[in-house]
């Protein structure tokens, strides 16, 4: 059981408030610092844009194509850039609104603790493993949804995981945000609902619950099924009702309710096999999975120190497994058995960095919980050394935040001011309004240069995703087929599309090459360097005019 009812005590209001300031100032800091806005947020931000001037809700003036996931994601820059007028004021009102979320989510992590009985240290190491840690902080302020993800997702946690049973008013609240934020999050709620089923919290009846040593007795969970199934379906239901709106009106607006991303995407994942689904737990307990990946930095594996990856995967497998460990509590062992059930899924598609930060609260629940209730069965020795031990893991991750962000700053300045985003500028002054663009990174280049973006796999071009679903040929194939006017392709893609050998290239003349490699180069440390070097050069190409007969 978790350590003590006495601790509840210790985490007062000040407590609270103190959590949920470092949860608004530190990713503050780090927007101020780094000034990172993710290459995808200005793939959503033209849209924003577009609707904010009158044009709808539309990447291409004039196509309606559902280019977006996240309606919050697109309609809370709207309205920043509608207040603002500008693209830094939308970003910085969505980088505000964020923190805010992240503050809250705080104060529900403080009122969950309390309800689990934890000590300070022991909400403090959640804190910083599920709400500072480095892919939470980065997202929340670089212009993605996860902020309001988080939020949503802890309000719903702590209404599962209450003594006396969930609410359904802030349950229904908590199931509507997470499809307002994003419709995939069908999964994560699906995945702590069920977690939380198979490990019910003690219900008590309302108004007394009593301490986790108490000594009283908790009635049997089955008595108290059908209260709590009733919350859960009836919040279910509300929380459908709340977010058919926005599902009506994108089915009537765009001709389906499923985003263009959505469908482009889908040639990444590798498919729904039961098998590998069933397999999955043992293959995570053996293999390097998507599940490694919770407590890890953006892109771990492109440069960043190998011990890192291996507390990485080490913290990850101990809070997806707590639940076999008996003994633990149910709030804890529902964490743990609710992030396997994330990894599980993880695996079958292809996660970014902004997917995770749900599953690593999840993570940080059961790692936190778990760690407290086991370490107060231990001799007082080993007890404090354990101690010592997480509070260095917590202050190695605080660090690899800084880290984080210093990677971020450069990446920023080298990758997207100096190279994505000149890239854009040039080819909006050099471009015909009606000429279209063939690449595949289209959020700087596709919103500075305002022309017709041909992408692959075609987030915003149905057009290329018929293309890629109705056959093999890649690039020189999409190319050959739509005939874009311009090329903004890396040199990796050349050589490993086979443009230049196939002859794909011998319409189109180079009309400049972008590269920040030098200066990349000549930094001795670059954490995450291969990050950076993917997106370091690019050449852009022009079509020949046809032959005059």
């Amino acid at each position: 059981m978790p350590v003590s009812a006495a601790t509840t005590g210790t985490l007062t209001r000040r407590v609270m408030l103190c959590a949920a300031l470092a949860a608004f100032v530190i990713p503050l800091l780090f927007a101020a610092y780094t000034q990172e806005a993710w290459e995808d947020y200005y793939i959503t931000l033209r849209s924003s844009r577009n609707l904010a001037e009158g044009h709808g809700l539309v990447y291409q003036i004039g196509e309606k194509v559902h280019t977006f996931t996240s309606p919050l994601g697109v309609l809370v820059p709207a309205l920043g850039f509608k207040l603002t007028g500008s693209d830094v004021g939308a970003l910085w009102f969505l980088r505000g609104l964020s923190a805010l979320a992240l503050a809250a989510s705080a104060a529900l992590l403080v009122r969950h603790a309390r309800e689990q009985a934890w000590s300070r240290s022991t909400l403090g190491l959640a804190l910083v493993l599920g709400l500072l840690e480095t892919k939470v902080v980065a997202c929340s302020v670089n212009g993605m949804e996860t902020a309001f993800l988080v939020l949503f997702a802890i309000l719903a946690w702590t209404e599962l995981t209450r003594g006396d049973g969930p609410r359904w008013r802030g349950l229904a609240l908590a199931y509507s945000g997470l499809m307002w934020t994003r419709p995939d999050a069908c999964v994560l709620a699906a995945a702590m609902t069920l977690a939380a089923a198979v490990f019910p919290p003690h219900l008590f009846p309302v108004g007394s619950v009593p301490g986790p040593t108490s000594g009283a007795r908790s009635p049997p969970a089955a008595t108290l099924q059908p209260k709590w199934w009733r919350s859960v379906l009836l919040a279910i239901l509300v929380g459908g009702l709340l977010y058919a709106p926005w599902f009506g009106w994108a089915w009537h607006y765009y001709g389906s309710p499923v985003p263009q991303t959505i469908i482009a995407k889908s040639i990444y994942t590798p498919g729904f096999s039961l098998t590998h689904i069933l397999l999955a737990p043992f293959t995570a307990l053996i293999r390097d999975t998507a599940l490694d990946d919770v407590f890890m930095p953006i892109y771990a594996h492109n440069g960043w120190p190998a011990g890192l990856l291996v507390l990485g995967r080490i913290l990850a497998r101990a809070a997806a497994f707590l639940w076999l460990v008996p003994g633990v509590s149910r709030a804890t062992r529902a964490a743990s058995f609710a992030l396997l059930l994330g990894g599980v899924y993880l695996q079958q598609i292809t996660p970014y960095p902004w997917y995770f930060a749900p599953w690593t609260l999840l993570g940080a629940l059961a790692f936190a919980g778990g760690a407290a209730e086991l370490g107060a069965r231990l001799p007082k020795p080993i007890f404090r050394a354990g101690r010592i031990g997480l509070g260095v893991i917590a202050c190695s991750l605080v660090i690899v935040t800084g880290l984080q962000a210093y990677a971020a700053r450069l990446q920023q300045r080298l990758i997207e001011d100096n190279g994505r985003r000149q890239i854009g500028l040039w080819l909006r002054a050099h471009a015909a309004p009606a000429d279209t663009v063939f690449l595949e990174p289209i959020g700087y280049i596709g919103y500075f240069s305002q022309l017709k973006i041909l992408d692959y796999p075609g987030l915003v071009a149905p057009e290329v995703s018929r293309i890629i679903h109705s056959g093999p040929g890649g690039y020189a194939r999409i190319i050959n087929t739509l005939k874009p006017d311009w090329l903004v392709l890396r040199p990796y893609e050349i050589s490993q599309q086979n443009l230049q050998a196939s002859g794909t290239l011998h319409a189109y003349t180079a009309a400049g090459v972008w590269t920040q490699g030098d200066e990349l180069n000549a930094r001795s440390f670059v954490p995450g360097r291969a990050w950076l070097e993917f997106d370091a050069e690019f050449v852009v190409y022009h079509r020949k005019p046809a032959p005059v007969p």
